[in-house]
């Protein structure tokens, strides 16, 4: 791979480039509105930061000819920055841009999220005054940059080698790993402790950080706002923590925002005094998530002990066990009980109200999905039914344990009692 050059640069001197060509080999365009209006905001949040500088992540070309770049990886980001354009400034368009967007570079399912995404950035850019849109685009043009690799015309090969490495051999990261960066760029001098302890948890045996996120922290927080957590497929539903949701874990910088329910952290900071950290606390950018994630790591790896887990005894040994989502139900509705009222207000009451809600499900139906979970525990969903109480969101309303107690409704549970739910799962087994 002699000759390629590898260097950051303004994003706008790479659509300014007339060369700029989408190869046949290219697969179709196909973000979503969502990925437009993440980038959108973030943009946005950069520049109402003051940050310096923001990268829009690298790119692959291949100098084809003497008169045509081809984009080998990119093409993503590069076309959906100049549907921007094309909506802000269709009038002085780069001249790159606009041969990334001429209809014949399409196959048909590309002019379609070509088409939504226009809309979308027409809707976004439609919502704030001509001012700030002038403000956008002269932000991308001036402090937003890609990092660069450039292939000579000779060396197609390595160009498609250099894609594959960074996008198929090399594992694609997870969420997490894009939180870390994404908090990362928040702090300006990241302790080396900080990043140690991050990667401590990635690794973690006993509670590994995908987990953390995935079975607990994702779930908690959607369950908390009544959702279910879920995202439609084309066969099904799937509960899992995804790029998709994490906005969940995007915050605000705390510098600039001046929000009426930040008062209480930022005149903890200006004290200097440690803000109180919780799991459904609203989410700090940068040092602060990092000290949220300890905190909950902390929680879940140490485990939810009670009588009820004592007594349910084999049925939880496994944890692939056909009881590991109703285990997981219990363990996230306890651990925001202890979170919310203390690990000393964990009785004799409370553990066997919030197993029977937990294992209800179980116990009457015969198959359980991460659909019916994320439906009863979000919704208040559950065999079409849709009175069943969202019980993290009641839990999220009482100003007292004896408040939560008094709040679950038994009848709805046919006022089972542990004993009796044990003694029937044991006979259907």
């Amino acid at each position: 791979m002699n000759n390629i050059s590898v260097k950051v640069e303004p994003v706008i001197s790479i659509l300014d480039n007339e060369q700029l060509s989408i190869p046949d080999y290219q697969r179709p365009y196909k973000w979503e509105r969502r990925h437009i209006r993440n980038l959108f905001y973030d943009v946005r949040e950069a520049m109402n930061s003051g940050m310096d500088e923001y990268r829009f992540g690298s790119i692959i070309l291949h100098k084809k000819d003497n008169t045509t770049l081809d984009i080998v990886d990119g093409q993503q980001r590069l076309i959906s920055i100049s549907l921007f354009f094309y909506k802000a400034a269709k009038a002085n368009m780069p001249g790159g841009a606009s041969n990334l967007l001429k209809a014949d570079s399409y196959i048909e399912v590309s002019r379609k999220h070509a088409q939504e995404n226009y809309d979308e950035w027409n809707t976004l850019c439609g919502a704030i005054t001509p001012d700030e849109l002038q403000k956008i685009s002269d932000y991308i043009k001036e402090k937003c940059k890609v990092f660069v690799i450039t292939i000579p015309k000779d060396n197609l090969r390595d160009a498609f080698q250099l894609f594959d490495s960074q996008n198929n051999r090399g594992k694609a990261l997870d969420p997490h790993d894009l939180l870390k960066a994404y908090h990362l760029r928040a702090i300006k001098n990241p302790s080396e402790t900080m990043i140690e302890k991050w990667e401590s948890f990635v690794k973690n045996e006993n509670l590994k950080l995908s987990d953390l996120f995935d079975k607990h922290l994702f779930r908690i927080r959607r369950w908390v706002n009544g959702s279910s957590g879920l995202n439609k497929k084309k066969h099904g539903s799937e509960l899992r923590f995804s790029e998709r949701f994490l906005d969940d874990f995007k915050g605000v910088e705390l510098e600039s925002g001046s929000y009426p329910y930040l008062r209480l952290y930022k005149s903890l900071k200006e004290h200097n005094i440690d803000f109180p950290v919780s799991l459904t606390m609203p989410v700090i950018n940068g040092e602060t998530f990092f000290k949220y994630i300890e905190y909950a790591h902390e929680k879940f790896e140490k485990g939810i002990d009670g009588i009820e887990i004592d007594k349910a005894g084999v049925f939880l040994d496994n944890p692939k066990s056909k009881y590991r989502r109703n285990l997981n139900l219990y363990i996230n509705l306890m651990a925001v009980y202890r979170d919310r009222f203390g690990e000393d207000k964990t009785d004799t009451e409370i553990c066997p109200k919030v197993f029977v809600w937990a294992f209800y499900p179980r116990v009457v139906a015969d198959l359980l999905y991460d659909s019916t979970i994320g439906n009863y525990a979000g919704n208040g969903v559950f065999r079409k039914k849709t009175n069943f109480q969202k019980m993290f969101q009641v839990l999220s309303t009482c100003a007292t344990p004896q408040k939560f107690k008094s709040a679950i409704d038994t009848d709805l549970l046919e006022n089972y009692t542990v004993d009796t739910m044990i003694k029937k799962l044991k006979e259907r087994d």
